[in-house]
Formats: structure tokens, sequence, C-alpha cells
């Protein structure tokens, strides 16, 4: 299960980062935008989403695990910003992110208190 929510977490980051890098305006368009956010910017974040999903693909392919948990943590703290940031802005592009998040971090955090408790002592 570790393996397939971090194939997701590689998946829509090397996805996303593309499509941000090489079409920002059809990406922002796809994520149901409404924000002005420049040519540059969005390619900047492509970039990081690129670099990003390529690390963990590695540790996928690897199956190097010793970070999921920190990948847990981080992704939860992504839905929180993206929930304040659509507050803020009222830009559905946010929760369109929020969802694309949740949909791989639910099930990761359904993966770590299943580990929790099979490693509770008795």
């Amino acid at each position: 299960m570790q393996r397939l929510t971090l194939s997701y977490l590689a998946g829509y980051l090397l996805v996303g980062g593309l499509g941000f890098l090489v079409a920002p305006d059809v990406a922002l368009r796809l994520l149901l935008s409404n924000g002005a956010y420049g040519d540059i910017m969005p390619r900047v974040v492509g970039l990081f989403m690129l670099v990003l999903g390529g690390f963990i693909l590695q540790f996928v392919r690897a199956r190097d695990y010793r970070y999921y948990l920190y990948a847990v943590v981080a992704r939860s703290f992504i839905v929180l910003v993206l929930t304040a940031l659509y507050f803020q802005a009222r830009d559905p592009l946010f929760l369109v992110l929020d969802a694309i998040v949740l949909i791989g971090l639910l099930p990761s955090i359904y993966v770590v208190v299943q580990s929790a408790r099979a490693n509770r002592p008795m």
C-alpha cells in the first residue's frame, strides 16, 4: 500500500509539474483556476514539482519507505495551506489541488495508523 500511495504522489507531481512547466495556461484551466498567475510562476512551480516527483519515484523504485511518515505530515501541511489559500483567494484551483492531494493522503494516513497498531506492544 505504501508503494501505491507514493506512486500516486510521484504520478501527480510528475504529470502536474510537466503541465505547469510546458503549458501553464492549459494546466491552470484544467485545474479550474480563475486567478491570474502569469506565465513564469507556474513554470517555477512545475520545475519544483517535477524534481520532487523524481525524488519520490526513486524512493518507490528502491522500495525505501523510511520517509513515509514525513510524506504524510508534509502533505497534511500542504492541504492545510491550500485550504487557507482558497479562503484567501477564492480560486477553485486550491480546492482541486486539495482534492488531488487528499486522494493520496487519506489512504496514506490509514497505512500509518495500521502500521502503528501493528507495532504497538501488548
